[in-house]
């Protein structure tokens, strides 16, 4: 049982990053990013609070898979628990540059603002 709720708080824990880190993207007043380093400059992107709120809820989304991994960990144990966390992180880690590529070409801007 204790093996449960340690897996249940350190997956909740990584949860809470995602979802926090979705929440702090939709109330920012410039552009998110997601890669580390980069940064998506204002005039890349046509209307900055939609394409924010699209990727705060990818990670929020993202979160909500590692939510739901935590408390099948809690419930019935540490193995399946682990087994959700794995399909999860095998299927959500590719998905997530993916469905960011799609959020910023739909919402970049079409002319070229780089020169």
């Amino acid at each position: 049982m204790t093996g449960n709720i340690f897996f249940a708080v350190i997956v909740g824990g990584c949860a809470a990053v995602f979802t926090i880190l979705g929440i702090w993207v939709i109330r920012k007043k410039e552009p998110g990013h997601f890669w580390t380093g980069q940064t998506v400059r204002p005039d890349e992107i046509r209307d900055v609070k939609a394409y924010n709120k699209e990727l705060g809820i990818l990670w929020i989304a993202f979160g909500v898979l590692l939510w739901i991994d935590a408390i099948l960990g809690a419930v019935l144990g540490g193995g399946p628990g682990a087994i959700a966390m794995g399909i999860s992180f095998v299927i959500g880690i590719p998905m997530l540059p993916f469905i960011y590529n799609r959020i910023y070409k739909k919402y970049k801007n079409s002319k070229d603002v780089t020169q």
